[in-house]
């Protein structure tokens, strides 16, 4: 895997990892947003809950939280997979692998949230601090799980000395997220349904982080990347 050393490089690679997966990326996205989104939605509405109000956003923003935690690992499996071999991912492996490491990958975000939180109410600048210092938390509980008991410190390990070159090479992810906030919050202005549709679909747009995010890992990562899937698989 190529090292992560210049930032338009990096664009450029995980601009082309995401579309040559466009297919696979939607698929798996939308299997597991679109349904959860959904129930959430059915319940705010059976409760009387405001589209637009605090409780309604904090239930779906913590429903992103949970299944993102199922989302991320299926996506980075299929991607690493395709990498490793140039074959296609396979959709249903790929979900059955988020599925299996879900509480690994949700208890590791939900860290990586609370440190996020606290960091950016003292100011912000410390808190995009912390999200570059826990960047690859993500792939390392998706592809190192079994070999790795502290992601969070493995992660801070590994971004050492690169972090403003990762906030750098992730500039796309910011222009792509605020399109996806638009893009759902007018989608709100006329229905919840409406909403969950758009948000699910925008969502797809998120992937690119991904993408980026597992090649700057792969590229730092000490260990061959076959070795951990051999072991999967295996």
């Amino acid at each position: 895997m190529e090292p992560f050393e210049s930032v338009p490089s990096l664009i450029g690679r995980a601009t082309r990892l995401y579309f040559q997966n466009l297919g696979f990326l939607a698929a798996v996205t939308l299997a597991v947003f679109l349904p959860s989104k959904l129930v959430l939605a059915w319940v705010c509405w059976l409760f009387d809950l405001a589209p637009d109000g605090v409780a309604s956003y904090l239930i779906m923003d913590f429903g992103d939280l949970v299944f993102s935690a199922w989302l991320i690992p299926a996506a980075i499996y299929g991607l690493e997979a395709r990498l490793r071999s140039g074959k296609p991912a396979r959709l249903g492996e790929s979900l059955r692998w988020g599925k299996k490491i879900w509480g690994t990958a949700f208890w590791n975000k939900l860290k990586v949230e609370i440190t996020i939180m606290l960091w950016t109410a003292l100011l912000i600048v410390p808190g995009i601090v912390a999200m570059m210092k826990l960047a690859f938390v993500d792939p390392i509980v998706a592809l190192d799980s079994d070999k790795v008991d502290q992601p969070l410190q493995r992660s801070r390990e590994l971004t050492d000395g690169i972090r403003w070159r990762i906030l750098l090479a992730l500039l796309p992810a910011l222009v792509l997220g605020l399109a996806h906030t638009y893009g759902t919050l007018r989608a709100l202005q006329y229905s919840r349904w409406l909403m969950v549709a758009a948000d699910s679909l925008l969502a797809i747009l998120d992937q690119w982080m991904t993408a980026a995010v597992l090649l700057m890992y792969l590229g730092r990562r000490p260990a061959p990347a076959s070795k951990s899937s051999v072991r999967r698989h295996t």
